[in-house]
């Protein structure tokens, strides 16, 4: 690949940026953590990837920043890394029981979600949080090896503190697996320890790593595989959802992973393998659009096909989940706002350069609608290893992906997925989606 430097654009201020993850619901506090997980990106990232440390906001900062969550109209996420600000440990802030109150305060009817490691766990925390109405996802990660893999140094005290959130605090672990150091009866125990402790979900994260990453040598061939199959078996013996994040996807059949039990789907009679294909009377385009029809219509009549067509009535209310357990996947609105703009209804060229786990979704979707695009993965150079999500892709990589597929005659459009480009339209370099533009001559369209 190329090594020419491409023209970055000013890092945009540390206020500005804080502006723009408030604005989508997420309130950064603290990069500082009490953590030294082995599976940490941070120290292995390539120098011109754009990672900002916050150190530790005031309480008063805070506090004045909380009116730009309100144009969000999801769920208030802290700690939780999604944007370029480097999320620490929410916990470790020592004025996180007031930030807390005061943002359901400020915000008494959203939803409240913290990410945390579980290692600074109180009594008095896991009491305040319960009376807020939080919902936590706890970074478990391992319960036979936790000093090895986590830093942690009081690894019962810790997990003693998971423990008693049960009954009190709604949370959904995680898991970043790692087979090849922790061994695969600890991921189980993991599992099972979650299920116990009151988890509702468990996300079993596959390890990305770059290729400046210790860990990505050590990691055999097959491991996400195997951890894929893993999370199946450990959903049906645990009773408890299971599920591999990436997950490999190759349609968009709005296929029921795991029903809660007690909840409206349940109650309905919906059964996990049940393909959703309407709700309300509605197709439904994929998995998403079928979990977002179900979750906004008040006792909505849904139809599965299950050896025929079987309607369910689920008995709830408006904006409330529907119980049924989906992996996520391509967001309609997106889909058709980029139909209209890329030209392919106009049967122009288009072509659209996006992730491997996107490859085959944007294919089948493209394909019901009767569409023709060339679709390409693109391999992530600028970190390497086993990388792969959009978000992780820039520029560079792009170009590269462009230069060998395009031989002869340019495209009429080519599509980048946005989730590689912040508010500014600059991808982890600093670079600009608009530079495409300017190495190639096609024009750029951003979508998803």
């Amino acid at each position: 690949m190329s090594r020419k430097r491409l023209p970055r654009t000013d890092t945009p201020s540390l206020e500005a940026l804080l502006y723009e993850a408030q604005k989508r619901g997420i309130l950064p506090i603290t990069s500082e953590c009490t953590s030294h997980c082995v599976f940490c990106s941070n120290r292995f990232n390539p120098p011109s990837c754009e990672v900002l440390n916050i150190g530790r906001r005031s309480l008063d900062e805070v506090k004045e920043s909380l009116p730009w969550l309100s144009p969000a109209p999801g769920p208030i996420v802290i700690g939780e890394s999604v944007t370029r600000i480097n999320e620490g440990e929410p916990l470790c802030h020592p004025d996180f029981a007031h930030i807390v109150r005061n943002v359901r305060r400020a915000y008494p009817d959203r939803v409240i979600k913290v990410t945390t490691n579980g290692m600074l766990l109180t009594p008095e925390l896991v009491e305040l949080m319960s009376e807020a109405q939080v919902k936590l996802t706890v970074s478990l990660n391992t319960v036979s090896k936790r000093r090895e893999i986590m830093g942690d140094r009081d690894p019962q005290r810790t997990l003693a503190a998971i423990s008693s959130l049960k009954g009190k605090v709604e949370f959904d672990g995680s898991i970043v697996a790692l087979p090849f150091l922790t061994g695969y009866p600890d991921i189980r125990e993991s599992v099972k320890f979650l299920k116990h402790s009151g988890a509702t979900t468990v996300r079993l994260l596959l390890p990305g790593f770059s290729r400046r990453h210790p860990l990505y040598k050590m990691m055999p061939e097959g491991t996400w595989e195997e951890l894929r199959e893993m999370a199946v078996e450990l959903s049906a013996r645990e009773k408890i959802p299971v599920l591999a994040d990436p997950p490999e996807l190759s349609d968009l059949d709005a296929r029921v992973e795991y029903v809660l039990p007690g909840s409206p789907a349940a109650k309905a009679g919906i059964l996990p393998g049940d393909v959703v294909i309407k709700v309300a009377g509605r197709d439904v385009f994929s998995r998403r659009d079928a979990f977002q029809k179900a979750y906004e219509a008040e006792n909505p009549v849904v139809t599965v096909l299950r050896e025929g067509h079987i309607e369910y009535k689920l008995h709830k209310r408006k904006a409330s989940p529907p119980g049924f357990i989906m992996y996520d996947d391509l967001d309609p609105r997106e889909y058709f706002s980029w139909e209209r703009a890329s030209g392919i209804l106009r049967g122009h060229d288009v072509l659209v350069l996006t992730s491997k786990p996107a490859k085959s979704l944007v294919e089948v979707a493209l394909a019901r609608r009767g569409l023709e695009a060339r679709v390409v993965a693109v391999r992530s150079y600028f970190f390497g290893g086993n990388i792969q999500v959009a978000g992780l892709l820039t520029v560079r990589d792009f170009l590269a992906a462009y230069k060998r597929t395009v031989r002869h005659g340019k495209p009429h459009t080519v599509t980048l997925p946005a989730r590689a480009f912040d508010a500014w339209g600059r991808d982890l370099e600093g670079v600009h989606y608009r530079v495409f533009t300017q190495e190639t001559g096609v024009p750029v369209v951003l979508a998803g």
